[in-house]
């Protein structure tokens, strides 16, 4: 299971929740397994001349202590056949099922995703998404209780309809507590990330090679492209910067003569994604130019060296920034952040983060304290305008005494190619 249903659990106990309803894509995926193309993008409006931005009514509910319940649009149904949700149930769009034993069907040629999608609709369909939160709610014996649901980007007028049918309940904007459940990976979660980092970092490497005088940037993306979907990825990102001007995917950019250039890429691999980043010199060996990249990689270690269970977050870059000034390397843009289902996700490491916010039940620091098992990524770019760009990203987990890094990661030195 993805989901840190300890964590779901700490929470939901201590802000008196009887249980959570997700309702955003990524958080069904998140919370049961569920991935469907069509739910990660389709939105209100598309449907509806002048609806929202909303996406189509998905969700999962989250009981304390309990397993959670997946609630999609029946049409889609055979998309929780593989989903680790031990109950799904369905709503609209579908007529009657009769029982898989009465179909008019050779049972004989029926192989085992057949049988599970014709059977999975067996139960009750609801016929909308209302009624189907309503009954399950009633079901579970949590229509008296507090529950925490994720508003952010969710239909006003549906959660309206909603609430209206369980007045007795007292609805809590659990959006934020969400990304804050997300924020502690699971085994699964870092054996994934960690699939995710090494064919990352095998692909940036090899595609480095083509990053040569007259070659375009489109052959060293493609050959990027290729290594990460034969080991089962797709890309998420691939960027340079030239000439310290800020960064481009720019596929028709012939490189140049002695430049050095920031190369940044990025890869999704079941869902979860890698985030990493390197410097690459063509040719240029002046010693300034490589001096400045031995500070930025002593600055990262810095960075990773302060990775420990209840440091600040600001704590981390700003030792970092502190140790780049003393070599007069400033105005970096030195930061990290979380890594998982998104590209970004807490916790946030910066140096800007001295404010309190609302999670939706009580105020708290902006500035996390480190955990273990929070995987994050440190990077530090630097732009020389005029002259040219460096990065150095790699990516950790957050032990009980310090890091690990999610991968091998040799940033010592930059990649030169002549």
């Amino acid at each position: 299971m993805l989901m840190n249903k300890s964590l779901a659990d700490y929470y939901m106990e201590k802000y008196r929740l009887g249980a959570i309803i997700a309702t955003q894509p990524i958080s069904l995926k998140y919370f049961c397994g569920f991935d469907c193309w069509f739910t990660n993008w389709i939105q209100e409006w598309m449907g509806k001349p002048g609806g929202s931005n909303c996406s189509i009514p998905l969700f999962c509910i989250l009981p304390y202590k309990d397993d959670p319940i997946l609630m999609i649009p029946s049409v889609i149904a055979p998309f929780a056949v593989h989903t680790f949700s031990k109950e799904a149930r369905f709503f609209g769009g579908i007529p009657p099922v009769p029982k898989l034993k009465n179909l008019n069907i050779n049972k004989s040629i029926l192989d085992e995703f057949d049988k599970k999608q014709l059977k999975i609709l067996e139960g009750k369909i609801y016929p909308d998404p209302i009624i189907a939160v309503e009954e399950t709610i009633k079901e579970k014996d949590l229509s008296d209780s507090n529950i925490g649901f994720e508003l952010d980007g969710f239909n006003s007028n549906i959660f309206s309809k909603i609430s209206d049918r369980l007045k007795d309940c007292s609805f809590k904007d659990c959006t934020e507590i969400i990304r804050l459940i997300r924020m502690i990976k699971t085994d699964e979660e870092i054996s994934l990330l960690t699939k995710s980092a090494e064919l990352n970092e095998l692909a940036m490497n090899e595609s480095a090679k083509y990053i040569k005088e007259n070659n375009n940037f489109g052959e060293a993306f493609n050959k990027f492209r290729n290594i990460v979907q034969k080991k089962g990825g797709i890309v998420e990102h691939y960027i340079f910067s030239s000439y310290g001007c800020g960064v481009s995917d720019n596929k028709d950019y012939h490189f140049k003569k002695d430049q050095f250039i920031l190369l940044d890429t990025g890869a999704y691999y079941s869902n979860y994604i890698s985030d990493t980043g390197t410097t690459v010199f063509l040719g240029n060996k002046n010693q300034k130019y490589l001096d400045i990249f031995k500070r930025i990689y002593e600055g990262i270690n810095m960075g990773l060296s302060s990775l420990k269970p209840g440091v600040r977050c600001s704590t981390v870059n700003d030792n970092m920034i502190k140790y780049l000034e003393k070599y007069n390397i400033l105005k970096t843009d030195t930061h990290g952040h979380g890594i998982g289902l998104q590209p970004s996700e807490y916790p946030v490491i910066s140096s800007k983060l001295d404010y309190v916010y609302n999670n939706g039940f009580e105020e708290q620091s902006a500035n996390f304290s480190l955990e273990e098992n929070m995987v994050v990524a440190l990077e530090i770019p630097y732009y020389i305008y005029g002259e040219g760009s460096y990065i150095i990203e790699v990516s950790a987990i957050v032990t009980k005494s310090g890091y690990k890094s999610l991968t091998t990661q040799n940033r010592e030195n930059p990649i030169i190619n002549y």
